[in-house]
């Protein structure tokens, strides 16, 4: 048998040009010679199996074989790029990683498809940083590839970056060298909008939909609908920023995405769309439509580390809204893991305390229902108090301002919120959502006493930062921005300077803050782009009054009652066919004040007439003896007392 199947494998012919079939039966007859001839140790054979299961697409039966092989067997030669491959389509990072670290290849050719892949992994996994120095460096020391192509991906990490960091920053190669592309255009588009330039941004999108439509004219409908929907997507998201909403939906509408095979922009699209749509409330339509958890396992490897987790948090808020979300989907183990590549993000802990609580989306969203929610959860956060800024007590009480405001009664979590923002006055850094719910509240219950104290405390706090704090996260710098700015809007101009001054070593290209420490405008956007696109006669319809805040609402405290018992008052019940008299014919009797024995028309009973008469017919009614009244003292002046008698 073994010579039958060493003779097959040397008849193999492995070529692009393969068909489907071929590859099956190149992989059968290669992985027989590989694992029942050769033990695992022909690298020929390897290479074959590699190959022909790429080419199916079989990455996982790939990574089987590629576990059986001796470990060192493939680092030194042209193999470690299809096993970077396999790895890369499996999202298997962390070994590709160890794998380009641990090789040494002579190759130039196969270092630039090793950089390759490698910076496209960094990008997925969100090491921008990393990704953009791969490509750089190919861009400059490349023969091999299309500088074109290169260009593009770098732009593409560009606008990542802006999304994600502080600095901006710009590509150092000239787009106009290399003309009119679509693609490059869409990413340049993508960098102006990551650097909030809106207007510019559609403009480069605009463009880039007619430069596709005139380089893809010979495409069918749906290829050219392939190509033309990430541009048509990004305009959409555009429109939603500005306001735009109905503009927004009519693109996604005329999508057509049913006419198309990629999952990936069909799951876009419509999640876009029903984020947008408040008209359907149907969840388990909604549900049924998005199948988030049979996309989520089908494009793992296709979505970025922040597109996975943006239809993850959805797929997790349609769950709990249509009550399929069980603990296990949020348990400690998906929490930790969760935390550890999106560090501060505290959305699964939310949902975990929802369902520990037994408060359902039903629960959380009807009035009827609203005092028995912050019942359960006030009674949770009495009994975790004591773990202070902890991340479940954090987030029962966010929760618990949140089921207050749809009463718009903070009584319950205002004391609550205090208490925890001066505890955490005290640690080195602050928590940036508990000191902005605060803030908020204060200016919703029109505080302005309050709320100027406090930020007033927020400056002094914040102007002690450590610089690692704010240079490592840019969160925290944006926190640290607008609280300057409201202080600034609270009539705390010396406070928000210091801020700001403090900020400006930090990122000297900011232009909100180069705009107040020099009290110009020329960084700023122009007044066309930031004015409103709707019409004046719109604008003029809006009632003044609805944008006036009203008085500040008094905060009651809670009074210590005494028990009292209290009879209820019992309310006349009358029948339905009670008639009253008219008042003329309603006659009072001259003689009710009098007591009824004095009354003219009394009559005695029989008992008392016998008491009054003696007790025998005709006898004569007697008249008693006065009583002559007794005196507490005698002739001799001494008081006597009086025996008291038996009881």
């Amino acid at each position: 048998m073994s010579n039958s199947i060493a003779e097959a494998f040397k008849k193999l012919n492995v070529s692009a040009n393969s068909d489907t079939s071929d590859y099956e039966h190149i992989f059968s007859v290669s992985y027989e010679y590989l694992s029942k001839v050769k033990n695992f140790h022909d690298l020929k054979a390897f290479k074959n199996c590699l190959v022909s299961l790429i080419n199916l697409d079989k990455y996982y039966r790939a990574y089987e074989i590629i576990q059986k092989i001796p470990t060192g067997e493939f680092f030194s030669n042209s193999l470690i790029l299809e096993v970077a491959y396999v790895y890369y389509k499996l999202g298997r990072s962390e070994e590709l990683i160890d794998l380009v670290n641990k090789s040494q290849i002579d190759n130039e050719g196969i270092n630039c498809g090793l950089k390759h892949i490698t910076a496209q992994t960094y990008y997925k996994i969100g090491e921008y940083n990393k990704s953009l120095e791969l490509y750089q460096d190919l861009i400059q020391n490349n023969k091999y590839d299309s500088k074109l192509d290169l260009i593009i991906n770098e732009r593409s990490i560009i606008s990542q970056l802006n999304f994600n960091q502080r600095k901006k920053i710009e590509s150092k190669f000239n787009r106009e060298e290399y003309g009119e592309n679509y693609d490059l255009f869409f990413n340049e588009a993508l960098i102006e909008l990551s650097n909030n330039n809106f207007q510019k941004s559609l403009e480069l999108l605009e463009r880039a939909e007619q430069v596709c439509l005139k380089q893809n004219s010979s495409f069918s409908q749906d290829d050219l609908l392939v190509e033309l929907l990430p541009i048509k997507i990004t305009s959409a998201y555009i429109y939603e920023i500005l306001g735009e909403t109905d503009k927004s939906l009519d693109i996604l509408t005329d999508s057509n995405v049913e006419a198309i095979n990629d999952a990936m922009i069909k799951l876009i699209v419509r999640n876009n769309f029903y984020s947008l749509n408040n008209e359907e409330k149907d969840f388990n339509l909604i549900d049924r439509e998005l199948n988030y958890q049979q996309n989520l396992h089908k494009l793992s490897q296709k979505l970025t580390k922040f597109q996975y987790q943006v239809i993850f948090k959805n797929n997790v808020l349609l769950r709990y809204a249509t009550g399929t979300l069980s603990k296990s989907q949020v348990n400690d183990a998906f929490i930790t893991k969760y935390l550890r590549d999106f560090p501060g993000d505290l959305f699964p802990l939310a949902f975990k305390l929802l369902l520990k609580l037994d408060i359902s989306f039903k629960d959380l969203n009807e009035e009827s229902e609203n005092k028995t929610v912050s019942r359960k959860i006030y009674k949770y956060i009495q009994t975790n108090y004591e773990e202070k800024l902890s991340n479940n007590l954090v987030l029962a009480v966010l929760l618990l301002v949140f089921v207050n405001e749809k009463r718009d009664n903070f009584d319950q979590s205002l004391k609550i919120l205090e208490e925890l923002t001066e505890f955490n006055l005290q640690q080195e850094t602050l928590i940036p959502v508990l000191v902005g719910t605060l803030v908020k509240v204060y200016e919703h219950l029109n505080l302005n006493k309050k709320l100027s104290e406090f930020l007033s405390k927020l400056v002094e706090k914040l102007l002690t930062t450590k610089e690692k704090v704010l240079q490592d996260d840019v969160n925290y710098y944006y926190f640290t921005r607008i609280i300057g700015f409201k202080a600034l809007n609270q009539g705390n101009e010396a406070g928000a300077h210091k801020i700001f001054e403090f900020l400006s070593k930090f990122d000297e290209k900011d232009t909100l803050i180069i705009s107040i420490l020099t009290d110009s405008s020329t960084n700023l956007l122009p007044v066309e782009e930031l004015s409103s696109s709707k019409p004046i006669d719109v604008l003029l319809e809006t009632n003044i009054d609805t944008l006036i805040p009203t008085k500040a609402k008094p905060i009651l405290k809670a009074k210590a009652s005494a028990n009292k018992v209290t009879k209820k008052k019992k309310k006349a019940v009358f029948s339905a066919s009670k008639v009253y008299k008219p008042e003329s014919e309603i006659t009072l009797d001259e003689e009710r004040w009098l007591p009824m024995k004095l009354r003219s028309y009394y009559k005695p009973s029989k008992k008392e007439k016998k008491k009054v008469g003696g007790g025998h017919q005709g006898a004569l009614e007697t008249t008693p003896v006065p009583v002559q009244p007794v005196s507490a003292t005698t002739s001799g002046g001494k008081n006597k007392k009086k025996k008291k008698g038996k009881k």
